[in-house]
């Protein structure tokens, strides 16, 4: 079974919670995820063990990290179809329902809690934009110092998002 990005997206709001007052976190709890990060794959695993790919086999993104606790993520299929018209307002309703479906951003604020092995993406503008001043709770580990898993759970599977660290 194969969901749509829309499914994904759909899931994800309804388990992570909106406006969570949580403690701020320890700056150098902060350090490990400071820089930019490439999607290496990203996977939504049923809780039957079934596989989706919601972005296909090779996904691309970028997520950043600033030192100044700002964060942005994007995350896209790898080669999306051109539009037929370079004027983005000129796109037809076919184009942009496509778009929407396989593309996703947000950026805002981020907190780390270690003790609860979570990152929190405090977002302020999205595509999405029911996730506008919502709190998006990502669980974490480090593969090494240079790959950053970020998990979801919800109550019928589990999305992993693994990430590489860019060397610039």
């Amino acid at each position: 079974m194969r969901f749509g990005f829309q499914t994904w997206v759909m899931i994800h709001i309804m388990v992570e919670p909106a406006n969570t007052i949580l403690p701020a976190d320890d700056p150098e709890h902060t350090e490990p995820f400071l820089g930019s990060w490439a999607l290496v794959s990203f996977e939504y695993i049923l809780a039957s063990g079934e596989v989706s790919k919601p972005l296909g086999d090779s996904p691309t993104g970028s997520i950043l990290y600033q030192p100044d606790g700002r964060m942005s993520a994007q995350v896209s299929i790898r080669n999306p179809t051109k539009f037929a018209n370079d004027d983005p307002a000129g796109a037809s309703d076919k184009e942009a329902t496509q778009a929407w479906r396989t593309y996703l951003g947000y950026w805002g604020t981020f907190k780390v809690f270690v003790d609860k092995q979570v990152v929190v993406h405090r977002v302020e503008g999205s595509s999405f934009s029911n996730w506008i001043g919502t709190e998006q709770v990502r669980y974490f580990r480090f593969d090494g110092a240079n790959q950053l898993i970020l998990e979801v759970q919800s109550f019928s599977g589990r999305s992993t998002l693994v990430w590489q660290r860019r060397f610039n």
